[in-house]
């Protein structure tokens, strides 16, 4: 088995070079007492998290030690390689996630452990065709087709120029996904999200004219003002100046702009300015929107998976699963009057009325709100590709910017020929096409 999961981990398509023995998930033999779980939430985000995980320990007499990190994916890489991953990984991208699975790096989870019916208003529960068993359950969810303003300064499509835009690229090693946002976005309101599934799941090409016109409708917005916005954004970070409140509230570079196109999660960016920000959808300010009141909207989330099975293991997923460990995350007034912001997620029984009504928070029950009323929603698309993929996606997005009147056509064959290659490599290992991912829009 060790040497089957080290070609399994060669197999990957994966940063590091991977080399020796790699452990066993199941080499374990006598039930762990401590559980360890890795997870991308770190500073003010990373505090709810382990409030959750203090009630899981106080039931069931574990003990759970957390690690947070914005590295999230070279630590559990490292772990794997040195034969120890942690118990659960929480993961950001569905891509990876996919990718692990078919490596047998994964543990599948106990009949009953989320309870589907509960999960079954979105792309929550999204899986590829052939998977039979669970794998991973949604942890935590948030809205990325809206726009961020400041209270007072009410958007107007007329003057919403590039250069009003607060938009960073900067984002350590996965530079450039705030690029890929605003693509899929606006290929997802201008062609809608049948087409969206297709190109995200590799039925439609890179070179296809949709996903063409949504790279020269971002780039001729970004070519406004000589150009100046696209290679502002190239050397500012997303999460604004060090010590600062985020783009929108910040200073120096990026700092003064007035609309952001950014997640729900973007207000833990904002620090304590939060209560500043308010939103619209993105279809009433995004470039090229076919319909400025349309419903479709990008959503993204954070998915735990077990590396390691135990009966504690099992018994944790379950837990983040519950309606009881979902509601924690909508706080009340008495939180956000203490500065804690809500988090957002895919559990039915958390709705609009779980989170603050007063207080002056009047923004996350419009968020569920928005969650809730969509005509459909598309998990992110970059999120969901394959690791080879998504981090050429970035790159491109970078080349892109520093000329954004360039035609696109050659930035997206590359992307396109690293796709094909990809499923030349699975075909050649499995001796199969991979299955389509199913339910990327619901």
């Amino acid at each position: 088995m060790r040497g089957a999961r080290t070609a399994a981990l060669g197999a990957l398509s994966l940063l590091l070079a991977l080399a020796g023995p790699v452990g066993c998930a199941g080499d374990t033999a006598e039930p762990r007492r401590t559980l360890t779980v890795l997870g991308p939430w770190t500073g003010a985000e990373q505090q709810p998290f382990e409030e959750l995980l203090g009630l899981f320990e106080a039931e069931h007499g574990v003990s759970v030690e957390y690690q947070g990190t914005t590295a999230n994916r070279e630590v559990l890489l490292s772990g794997l390689l040195a034969g120890d991953p942690p118990d659960i990984a929480v993961l950001p991208v569905l891509g990876d996630l996919v990718d692990y699975e078919r490596e047998g790096f994964l543990e599948p989870l106990e009949k009953g452990v989320v309870d589907e019916e509960k999960y079954d208003g979105g792309p929550w529960l999204a899986q590829p065709a052939g998977m039979e068993e669970r794998h991973w359950i949604p942890v935590k969810v948030d809205l990325k087709s809206i726009v961020w303003y400041r209270k007072g300064t009410e958007p107007d499509l007329a003057r919403a120029d590039a250069d009003r835009w607060c938009v960073g690229m900067g984002s350590d090693a996965t530079s450039g996904w705030p690029g890929s946002d605003w693509i899929e976005d606006i290929l997802l309101q201008r062609s809608g999200p049948e087409v969206y599934a297709d190109w995200v799941t590799g039925e439609m090409e890179w070179t296809d004219g949709p996903v063409v016109e949504a790279w020269e409708t971002w780039g001729e917005f970004m070519s406004g003002d000589g150009g100046r916005a696209a290679r502002e954004a190239l050397t500012t970070d997303h999460r604004g100046p060090e010590g600062g409140n985020g783009l929108l509230f910040g200073t120096g570079p990026g700092g003064g702009c007035d609309l952001e196109h950014q997640g729900s999660f973007a207000r833990h960016l904002y620090g304590p300015r939060a209560p500043g920000a308010d939103f619209v959808p993105s279809p009433r300010l995004l470039p090229g929107a076919a319909d400025r009141d349309g419903r479709d909207r990008e959503v993204s989330a954070d998915f735990a998976a077990m590396f390691r099975e135990s009966p504690e293991a099992q018994d944790l997923m379950r837990f983040l699963a519950s309606r009881r460990a979902q509601r924690v995350w909508a706080k009340d007034e008495a939180a956000w009057a203490r500065g804690e912001i809500p988090f957002f997620s895919a559990h039915e029984d958390v709705g609009e009325e779980r989170y603050p009504a007063g207080g002056g928070d009047t923004v996350s029950r419009r968020i569920v709100r928005e969650l809730e009323g969509a005509r459909r929603l598309c998990l992110d698309a970059s999120d969901v590709m394959p690791p080879m993929i998504r981090r050429v996606f970035y790159e491109k997005v970078l080349e892109f910017l520093a000329d954004p009147g360039q035609d696109p056509t050659g930035l997206l064959e590359r992307i396109q020929e690293v796709q094909e290659e990809s499923g030349r490599q699975y075909v050649q290992r499995f001796r199969r096409k991979p299955d389509r991912l199913d339910q990327v829009c619901r």
